[in-house]
């Protein structure tokens, strides 16, 4: 008798621990000297229609008035707050949020950006998706504050379930940035986080450092990302051209080898340095990297109208160089 009610007892365990325990997010929230927007991204975390309740970490990144002082006691109690008193910038304030957590995914979150409603439950449903990911990034509705727009950009195409995902649907990648992006801590820890020497395009390499190392990536349309673009900076700008010229080309530089080796991603991120550099007026090295965008996607009508195009144009132009 004893040992029948034993054994019953221990499948009734057995039964329970082989359930499967909901997706637990946590979502690090950067901020610095923003607390009315920083109110509303906290919001759509705590509103979420979702068994999957997000923990909130949020890194005040050398607030003039530090965020526990200007965020109610209702927030405070439903965050951990991590406090800079000066300003470490948004890739190292996105690594010490990394380093306060504890579940397995994690969520990046810039304080003028909110989620919708069901984020969660569309991000807990891809994170069982088959194979696996191991990093997702959402689909964006670009908020236009000052002319009350919104603009959808849709996460790419359907995925197609290979054990890598194609480049094609990796292109969309570049139509996000860390804000909505959800990843596995463990991957994250695995290639040290963000570069915190990076000004600008740190999303980027950590991108092509997580696909170097054949992490997989799954782009989820239904999870939608509020961007609100406004007249103020973005955590990730950094207003001296140079120090942006410099960080594009250091990311080229660091991840030629795995660009060569596709095309497309390269073609997508090498356009975007070279428009960058040859607006603000490096025009030796946006011609550079045009150059060596051609050698690697040498069927880009854009990459080929800009080579011929830019080496004219360079003849009639006084630019800058790098360094001078």
């Amino acid at each position: 008798m004893v040992d029948s009610i034993r054994r019953r007892f221990e499948s009734i365990i057995k039964g329970l621990s082989a359930i499967p325990m909901p997706t637990q997010f946590t979502v690090i929230i950067t901020t610095k000297n923003r607390p009315g927007y920083l109110r509303e991204a906290i919001d759509s975390v705590l509103q979420q229609k979702s068994s999957h309740q997000g923990k909130i970490v949020i890194v005040d990144d050398g607030s003039d008035v530090p965020v526990f002082q200007q965020v109610e006691d209702c927030y405070q109690d439903r965050c951990k707050i991590l406090r800079n008193d000066e300003s470490v910038g948004v890739s190292a304030a996105r690594n010490q949020g990394i380093q306060a957590t504890d579940t397995d995914w994690l969520i990046f979150l810039d304080d003028d950006d909110w989620l919708a409603e069901d984020f969660l439950v569309k991000m807990a449903e891809t994170t069982e998706a088959i194979p696996p990911p191991d990093f997702i990034w959402p689909s964006r509705t670009m908020v236009y504050e000052d002319q009350g727009v919104r603009v959808r950009k849709r996460a790419s195409v359907p995925f197609v379930p290979t054990t890598k995902s194609p480049d094609e649907v990796l292109a969309g990648l570049f139509d996000a940035t860390s804000s909505g992006m959800a990843f596995k801590r463990s991957c994250l820890l695995q290639v040290g986080g963000f570069d915190e020497g990076l000004t600008v395009s740190e999303d980027r390499d950590l991108i092509f450092k997580l696909l170097a190392m054949d992490y997989c990536a799954r782009p989820e349309e239904a999870a939608v990302l509020f961007f609100r673009i406004h007249g103020g900076p973005r955590l990730s700008q950094d207003e001296k051209r140079e120090s942006q010229a410099e960080a594009d080309l250091t990311v080229l530089s660091r991840h030629k080898q795995f660009l060569g080796g596709h095309p497309i991603l390269a073609d997508r991120f090498m356009g975007r340095v070279a428009k960058r550099l040859w607006e603000n007026r490096f025009y030796k090295e946006a011609i550079a990297v045009t150059n060596l965008q051609c050698h690697i996607a040498p069927f880009s009508l854009r990459a080929r109208k800009r080579q011929i195009g830019w080496h004219l144009l360079a003849f009639f132009r006084v630019g800058k160089s790098l360094g001078s």
